[in-house]
């Protein structure tokens, strides 16, 4: 996966000139008049603005400083001293207390069975459950009304489900409707566990089923109580929309602000069914409702642990699990939360010791606990521990199909691809309608290439289930969008999938990057990867959807082995070349390591083969990592894993993005491609990096944590020299010359500021800020050379900044001096590829001047946004000088005329087109030309030349 900021972070710019022009960035669009570029491509900026360089340090300082959000620290209620004190307590973040204090205060009574409910109901929440058991035992014993009775029952059947003692529970049940057998929400109750263990279909649910109905239907179920036993009925029938709006009605009669036990049970049942069908900001919003009253309650806390856990926020999830085990330290949903996002973050042995010790022991049959058992067999690959896993999870329900799409999705977490499929196939053979399974089957046949399977699939889990979300969302996606807007092109083992409106115009550049990314891969690894499927979406809603199943993914581009799904280079927002060279070379990784590499070394390795393919394409953040360094952030190598997945903010993702790919870099230079390969090739054994550092590169992790930090340390150095301003030494007499400096300078005494600066660089103070500034005033004051010379110097202490290259660029095209603006330009573009607003100044300048330099310009342009006007008509202008396809050349230009003969065209577009149509002959230059030529900036020999189509 890549995740990659749209534009490069400022840090510590405590010298950005006075009065200086901030810059936007271009977003083209295929179709976009360019409304916001100004004069031949040059981006139009704000009002003259003057940096505060404390506000600017201060916020980047903070998010770096921000300390991880940790799990909340329990402190101590205080202790109820009354009855309903204690009472109010179990609901509102005290079950111990409560339970400490009812224990005393009730003795051996049992008349009062709203505070024995409520002692087992603490009891319950802390943990305790044979307490629980034997407290409600003795209600249900002592109690003559045959409705408490009725009641106790049903609370030690929800005792023994949790015990995943499925058969006392049902038995419980049976034996509360003898006492109470119209009673509408113990009818509920036994459909809900015939429902739950397979038996939906027998005439006896069938028969209670209708009951509830119709209960339903003449207005008899009104209360809160009533209301969850008819929604189990809709439940059942798999009626999910019925369902979901009769617990929704059942929520209103119970809300979770009056702390009623039974109120909390209807949020869980809404949440379970908000998470079944991935919807999880529906299920946190129900649950935050719970915890706005009980902050402290553990089942809901668990509960938003998986809730997190569906988010992929692993942090999060991890806090909320911890949290709840501050007040049941055995709670088993916790720990297999605990679990699963150890086991994501490669932590095994942590992961198995949650499950046997916290969770199987209180319920052998718990979904969440044994489906990480099977995940963990499946990763080592050991089939007799799947079996035991599998068979120990459907003990309780044998017609579970969520044990095997929910394993799916973790082994997905674990890029463990065609181990999820294989699952997922054997769940389809033994439950062939099950809509769960189908559902995720058909998501990863997708992701696996196999889309006529995969789209059978999805028919056969919509028939069954029209509420689960992704099923929805991906089965629109093909019908609404794919169908009718996409079209594949295939070219031996490659297909692409384009925007078919643009696929002729798209498909021979990306096509040509994607043959160079293989070809040099291919070569690299010793083995092909073949058949490949690539996808590119205009949409970002598209792209995630075809990815996960549901929108806001955040991400550009996702590999899952022979398929890569990403977001195309229709909107200026990424460089695609890189981005697809980078998913390639996951391909490789995924396969060598049979999906066992970890994450930091995939995604640092996919880094540095891209900056080997292209230098411009590294990711160095050199001055984020010094940052980040300097405020001790950095994660050591055997930490990375962790970087990734507990990254809470862009800010630290680009740090750990950043960190895996000089990693990688070190790995690579310093033992070669060989070696990375030995590694990969390691990892498909289950070995650990440890072991496979001393296996193939002959020495332990820490040791090579060492070197490295030893390394990067002296890297970061080289890259960023000389004296750099701290916001945390405010009191140091360099800062204090800087500021003087800038603010002397804003108050016009220019000379003043200059000394200053000349005597800063004398004493101990020569370094980037202090050169770009004085470079700035030197500007201010007319003298271009001597700020020339102070940005070229700057540059030497920023070998990565784009700050002096932009600044001698500026003074350029104030100067009109074209092969002077093209330099830094070309500068500009060996540091970000990313970018689009240099390379397309570069391409009009280039092709208005006739420098060679027009080509690689107009490659970087259409690695951004090929479909971008100006693009469109570099591209059609370079093919007609290489006499290459007349009737797309033709094409081209009908597309550029959509925005060039628009009045509101931008100078870049109508520049580009009059140049093109001149050359190439096409009519329609008659009416670009006399437009272009009010151009400023237009070199004479163009000038001259379009001249000729004026009036």
């Amino acid at each position: 996966m890549q995740i990659r900021p749209r534009t490069r972070l400022l840090l510590l710019s405590l010298a950005i000139t006075v009065g200086c022009k901030t810059t936007d960035t271009t977003e083209p669009n295929a179709k976009a008049t360019g409304a916001e570029v100004g004069e031949d491509g040059a981006s139009s900026g704000g009002e003259d603005i003057t940096i505060d360089p404390d506000a600017l340090a201060s916020g980047v300082d903070a998010e770096i400083e921000a300390a991880p959000v940790e799990a909340r620290a329990r402190e101590k209620p205080a202790a109820p001293q009354t009855r309903d004190a204690a009472l109010v307590a179990v609901a509102h973040g005290n079950p111990d207390g409560a339970v400490k204090f009812l224990l005393e205060e009730l003795g051996n009574k049992t008349s009062d069975h709203e505070a024995m409910f409520a002692l087992a109901r603490g009891q319950r929440l802390i943990g305790q459950l044979d307490a629980a058991e034997a407290t409600v035992t003795k209600v249900y014993e002592s109690a003559k009304d045959a409705a408490v009775k009725a009641s106790a029952l049903r609370r030690l059947a929800h005792l023994r489900i949790a015990r995943g003692d499925i058969k006392t529970a049902e038995q419980h049940i049976r034996d509360a409707r003898k006492l109470a057998p119209d009673d509408i929400l113990l009818k509920g109750e036994l459909v809900r566990l015939m429902f739950q263990t397979g038996r939906a279909g027998e005439t006896e649910a069938r028969q209670l089923i209708d009951e509830l109905y119709a209960s339903y239907s003449d207005g008899t179920a009104q209360s809160a109580e009533q209301l969850l036993g008819t929604a189990y009925a809709g439940l059942a029938e798999r009626a999910f929309k019925s369902a979901s709006r009769v617990l929704q009605e059942a929520e209103h009669a119970a809300p979770p602000s009056n702390g009623t036990e039974l109120g909390d049970e209807i949020s869980m049942e809404l949440t379970a069914l908000f998470l079944e069908k991935y919807k999880p900001d529906e299920a946190g919003q129900t649950l935050a409702q719970v915890l706005e009253r009980d902050p402290w309650n553990p089942e809901a806390l668990a509960n938003m642990g998986w809730v997190h856990l569906d988010q992929f926020q692993l942090a999060a999830a991890s806090r909320t699990a911890d949290e709840a085990l501050q007040v049941n330290p055995e709670n088993a949903d916790a720990h297999a939360v605990l679990a699963w996002v150890a086991l994501i973050e490669g932590h095994r042995d942590v992961a198995r010791a949650h499950i046997v010790d916290h969770v199987i022991n209180v319920n052998p049959a718990h979904a969440g606990g044994q489906i990480v058992l099977a995940a963990l067999a499946i990763f080592d690959r050991d089939k007799p521990a799947y079996a035991k896993a599998r068979d120990a999870a459907l003990a309780f329900n044998p017609r579970d199909g969520q044990f095997y799409s929910k394993l799916s999705d973790l082994l997905g977490y674990l890029h463990l691809y065609p181990e999820a499929d294989t699952v997922l196939v054997e769940g389809a053979k033994r439950l062939p309608d099950d809509p769960y399974i189908q559902g995720a089957l058909g998501l990863s046949k997708l992701r696996l290439g196999d889309e006529l399977a995969g789209r059978e699939a999805l028919e056969k889990a919509w028939k069954k289930d029209k509420y689960n979300n992704r099923t929805l969302n991906v089965r629109q996606l093909y019908s609404e969008r794919i169908e009718p807007h996409y079209a594949e092109r295939v070219s031996g083992d490659l297909t692409l999938r384009l925007p078919a409106e643009s696929q002729e115009m798209l498909a021979p550049g990306l096509s040509a990057a994607i043959v160079r990314a293989r070809k040099a891969l291919d070569s690299g690894y010793g083995v092909k990867i073949s058949p490949l499927r690539i996808e590119a979406y205009a949409d970002p809603d598209e792209f995630s959807v075809r990815t996960v199943g549901v929108p806001s993914l955040g991400a550009i581009g996702v590999c899952f082995g022979p398929v890569i799904t990403s977001l195309g280079p229709y909107s200026g927002t990424h460089n695609f070349n890189q981005v697809i060279w980078h998913e390639i070379a996951h391909s490789y990784a995924i396969q060598l390591s049979e999906g066992r590499v970890p994450r930091w070394f995939t995604e640092g390795l996919s880094e540095w083969e891209s900056e080997v393919a292209d230098p411009s394409w590294a990711r160095e953040s050199a001055e984020l990592l010094f940052e980040a360094r300097r405020h001790d952030k950095l994660r050591k190598l055997s930490e990375l894993e962790l970087a990734f997945l507990r990254a809470e903010s862009p800010l630290m993702m680009e740090v750990a993005y950043a960190t895996a790919a000089w990693a990688m870099r070190y790995l690579g230079q310093t033992y070669g491609r060989p070696k990375i390969v030995a590694l990969l090739e390691g990892y498909a054994t289950g070995k650990s990096t440890d072991e496979l550092f001393k296996q193939i590169l002959g020495k332990d992790l820490l040791t090579v944590e060492a070197e490295f930090s030893k390394w990067f340390d002296s890297e970061l150095d080289r890259k960023l020299s000389g004296w750099r301003p701290s916001q945390d030494q405010k009191d140091d007499p360099r800062v204090k010359s800087l500021m003087k400096a800038i603010e002397t300078a804003a108050a016009g005494n220019l000379d003043q500021a200059k000394e200053i600066l000349e005597k800063l660089i004398a004493a101990n103070g020569d370094g980037f800020h202090t050169r770009t500034t004085l470079a700035a005033v030197l500007e201010q004051k007319g003298d271009n050379q001597g700020a020339i010379q102070q940005y070229e110097k700057a540059a030497t202490f920023a070998l990565e900044s784009l700050d002096p290259w932009v600044g001698i660029a500026k003074i350029a095209r104030a100067q009109k001096d074209i092969p002077l603006e093209l330099d830094q330009l070309e500068k500009i573009l060996a540091i970000d590829a990313m970018s689009f607003d240099a390379p397309l100044r570069m391409l009009v300048l280039a092709t208005a001047t006739g420098d060679p330099r027009m080509s690689a310009a107009l490659d970087r342009v259409n690695a951004i946004a090929p479909l971008y006007p100006a693009a469109l008509a570099a591209s059609a202008l370079r093919l007609h000088r290489a006499k290459g396809d007349k009737k797309l050349i033709k094409s081209m230009l009908d597309e550029v005329m959509v925005t060039a003969l628009r009045p509101d065209a931008t100078m870049d577009v109508l520049v580009m087109a009059a140049i093109a149509t001149d050359e190439i002959g096409d009519p329609r230059v008659e009416d670009l030309a006399p437009r272009a030529l009010h151009s400023e900036e237009l070199p004479d020999a163009m000038r001259k030349r379009l001249k000729k189509h004026a009036p």
